[in-house]
């Protein structure tokens, strides 16, 4: 698949902009966990605050992040760590997809919102746009 210099861009610029989102994501969740469990819709009804495993979730989004954000550099192996860095986004996506079909869709526009683009969107999106930079050779 050749991709042109302007696509090219626009991806590196969306790895980016991914890979901050799931590293903020993580140092929030690492650095505050009690807010972040209130903070973000929906977490609430997944039942009550695990204050040591939201950190441990979290190290791996800010891992995530830091993947997708090499991913965006020159270099050869840039499209190996974008895929790196969208490999726990997305199969976290795809359990959130798997308790739908075990618990049913989510309730409440705040909570739908947060699960379909904040989950499941932006992991589909980064998974693609890694595949994107790995076949286009990370230069």
């Amino acid at each position: 698949m050749n991709v042109t210099g302007r696509q090219a861009m626009l991806i590196r610029i969306l790895l980016i902009l991914l890979g901050l989102f799931h590293a903020a994501n993580g140092l929030f969740m690492v650095l505050a966990p009690s807010r972040w469990y209130l903070a973000v819709p929906g977490v609430v009804h997944t039942g009550p605050a695990n204050l040591h495993f939201i950190p441990d979730i979290g190290f791996a989004f800010l891992l995530s992040g830091l993947g997708l954000l090499l991913g965006a550099r020159n270099g050869s192996h840039a499209g190996a760590y974008a895929l790196a860095g969208a490999a726990f986004p997305f199969a976290h996506a795809l359990f959130h997809i798997w308790g739908w079909g075990m618990h049913g869709f989510p309730q409440g526009t705040a909570f739908i919102v947060s699960e379909t683009i904040g989950v499941v969107g932006v992991s589909f999106l980064g998974m693609a746009l890694a595949w994107l930079r790995a076949r286009e050779g990370g230069a």
